[in-house]
């Protein structure tokens, strides 16, 4: 349990170190976009790749993964609703921001510390449909509320969808396990290289992003997103653990996994959309503290 705290712990080092050298004019506000497109484009796939490799998706468990849509959409479109007063940006904003988990760098260490390695077969089957849900659906969505000049049709709504390097690669990946296709061993000696970096490289471009010198009016706004997130997820979890026939394996990595940490991924889509970085950073941030106290208790008190 150590180790994995430990581990944590480090990702929010991380985003110190991040924020620590904007201070001090290594980098600018300013580069943000440079290292969200390095994170987006390059090592973020790269990580997929590798890691989706020789996972094994079964049909039984795409249940999993309709429920990583379901939570998503849930926070998207009540964030959505109730943004509606405030403008098309700031409805854009929540249904970027609310819904996502960090699956990969954050949780997949969790479940394999906590509830063992097992559960990392879960986590990852929920994190198909989070990711093709956020990266997809909501990107597009997203984008599409932020810039209103841009006449909004299908059309457009599916090439956003599909202008999304981690949706395609995920999208791509969920296609070829289900086919039981591989990659050869040379490509994932380079994709394992490139997506190594990743945690480091997605922290890192959070904590440039971090500003904790908010307004009220960011501070109000992160408040009411964030309430939106945890109270879909609580009742998901919920509902979750009553209603499914799921191994109690399965319902305990659910369950600790809807509390995850916002993805890195989701100050990277909120600079697409020229919306808000510092607060989509400030709220990745403070999710990443909730979920080192949250995913342990609710284990302790689960498993």
């Amino acid at each position: 349990m150590v180790q994995v705290i430990a581990q944590a712990l480090s990702l929010v080092a991380i985003i110190g170190i991040g924020h620590l050298i904007r201070r001090i004019g290594w980098v600018k506000v300013t580069d943000f976009t440079i290292f969200s497109r390095i994170v987006l484009w390059i090592t973020l796939p790269a990580a997929l790749v590798t890691y989706f490799n020789t996972f094994h998706i079964t049909v039984s468990l795409l249940g999993l993964a309709l429920v990583g849509m379901l939570v998503n959409f849930l926070d998207q479109v009540t964030s959505w609703a109730l943004t509606r007063s405030r403008g098309r940006r700031a409805q854009a904003f929540g249904v970027l921001n609310t819904g996502t988990f960090n699956i990969g760098a954050f949780a997949t260490p969790y479940m394999s510390g906590f509830v063992g390695p097992g559960a990392i077969l879960y986590t990852s089957i929920f994190d198909v449909g989070n990711s093709l849900a956020a990266a997809g659906v909501g990107r597009a969505w997203g984008l599409s509320l932020a810039r209103p000049e841009i006449r909004a049709t299908i059309g457009m709504f599916l090439r956003r969808m599909f202008s999304s390097v981690v949706f395609v690669t995920y999208l791509s990946l969920l296609i070829m396990r289900l086919a039981g296709i591989t990659l050869p061993s040379q490509v994932i000696t380079f994709t394992s290289t490139v997506g190594a970096a990743n945690p480091f490289m997605a922290m890192l471009m959070i904590g440039i992003g971090l500003d904790l010198e908010l307004s009220r009016r960011q501070l109000r706004a992160a408040a009411s997103f964030l309430a939106v997130r945890y109270f879909w997820s609580t009742l998901v979890a919920i509902g979750f653990w009553q209603l499914t026939s799921f191994p109690l394996e399965a319902k305990v990595a659910i369950t600790m996994v809807l509390f995850a940490p916002i993805a890195a991924m989701t100050p990277g889509f909120t600079d697409e959309g020229g919306l808000d970085v510092q607060l989509s950073s400030f709220m990745t941030t403070v999710s990443i503290l909730v979920a080192i106290v949250v995913l342990p208790t609710l284990y302790l008190a689960l498993g």
